[in-house]
């Protein structure tokens, strides 16, 4: 029964490393998300463009300023959204009050919903 299986499904069959394919050599850390990174690089393109585009504005120009206060605004909509998926990770990490899951209260012993 084992030879009709693929290797990855053999029950006896080596599991690969939670941290990725090399992280036993390396010693690489699981992956993590990256939207502490994606809010410092939308904080410092909001902070730049309404900088250079104050500057643009005073010297006259008007349509590079226009067009940095329109990449400031995208930042700004960045910012948005990784707002409300740090929160909607928070909220999804964090435990109900009594310690059980509020989806399988309904659900009866053999797992399905009832009806």
């Amino acid at each position: 029964m084992n030879r009709i299986l693929p290797h990855q499904r053999r029950p006896e069959g080596a599991r690969r490393p939670v941290g990725g394919r090399f992280s036993g050599l390396t010693g690489a850390a699981p992956a993590r998300s990256a939207l502490g990174l994606r809010a410092a690089l939308a904080v410092f393109g909001l902070v730049f463009c309404g900088v250079v585009a104050g500057l643009f504005a005073a010297a006259g120009w008007t349509v590079p300023a226009i067009l940095l206060c329109v990449a400031g605004a995208t930042a700004i909509v960045d910012l948005t959204v990784i707002g409300l998926r740090a929160r909607r990770r928070r909220r999804l990490r964090r435990p109900d009050a009594m310690g059980s899951d509020p989806r399988q209260q309904d659900r009866n012993h053999s797992g399905s919903y009832l009806p």
